[in-house]
């Protein structure tokens, strides 16, 4: 889990171009990776569709500091969808630090009439991306339930569009199937044990963000509320921990794709009125 966010980071750049394949997601999927860590770590939670922070003592790890530290300073707790889908500013590039810092990429200035334009990648470490694409591997190619953490991964990859990048095709169609299940949620309730009424599970409709967020939080709060009814039993609590954190997983990957439909909507949208001007403007010169 700790790993998460750099590991989709990582599988997201295209090798043959150097650059980030799906660069209009992938900071959506960083901001929900760290809301499931910080949630694993017992430093926030979901409840009523909001992040409340209940830790917000320094991790150690800068990124995850300043996610604590904004959602802090949000006042009131944020809604897991509009926190995951304002992504902090330079966040994709604090984590390409990391990954060149470690070694596993090199950022290659690069350059257009003297002016800088970016920075190229190039990936170094083959073993590090071998190991996050077979862990990918694994959860798309499997069937039956996921845990925890490959829940997390799996249904981020499809949040942020890897699904489709890495597996193409009618080869890759059911690995494709297999993790927009595993991003609805509908292969990981068996993480949540049977601390949860049978009326708490839902399923994503035509509101991922909504229904799904509702499902988290009630999901969690009945663990919880389990757990502390049973106190001292370990099983109990653990069971309690593990739902609180698929809370997360399932608020993540909704805001994930809810951030990510909202961008490429209004992408289209510019484009249509972009069009229409040049229209327009075509139109009046014919007269």
């Amino acid at each position: 889990m700790e790993s998460l966010g750099e590991d989709l980071l990582l599988l997201s750049i295209r090798p043959d171009r150097g650059r980030i394949g799906n660069a209009d997601k992938i900071d959506f999927g960083l901001m929900g990776a760290e809301l499931v860590r910080l949630a694993t770590l017992g430093r926030a939670e979901v409840a009523d569709g909001r992040i409340a922070v209940v830790d917000g003592a320094p991790t150690g790890d800068a990124e995850l500091d300043a996610a604590l530290k904004s959602l802090a300073e949000a006042g009131r707790p944020p809604k897991a969808t509009a926190w995951v889908g304002k992504p902090r500013r330079g966040i994709r590039g604090a984590y390409l630090a990391r990954l060149a810092q470690a070694g596993v990429i090199q950022m290659e200035p690069t350059r257009f009439l003297g002016i800088p334009t970016g920075s190229r990648l190039h990936l170094i470490d083959g073993a590090r991306v071998a190991d996050a694409r077979a862990r990918l591997d694994a959860i798309a190619l499997s069937s039956g339930p996921v845990d925890v953490t490959q829940a997390a991964y799996g249904g981020l990859a499809y949040a942020t569009g890897l699904a489709s990048l890495l597996y193409r095709g009618r080869d890759g169609r059911q690995a494709r199937k297999r993790l927009a299940e595993v991003a609805k949620g509908k292969q990981s309730d068996a993480a949540l044990g049977e601390v949860i009424e049978p009326g708490a599970r839902q399923t994503v409709t035509d509101s991922p963000g909504e229904a799904a967020g509702e499902a988290a939080t009630e999901a969690a709060v009945n663990a919880v509320s389990d757990a502390a009814v049973r106190g001292a039993n370990d099983a109990a609590v653990h069971a309690a921990n593990d739902a609180a954190v698929q809370a997360a997983v399932q608020a993540a990957n909704a805001a994930a794709v809810h951030a990510a439909v909202h961008a490429a909507n209004h992408a289209a949208s510019h484009a249509a009125a972009h069009a229409g001007g040049h229209a327009g403007s075509a139109g009046g010169h014919g007269h």
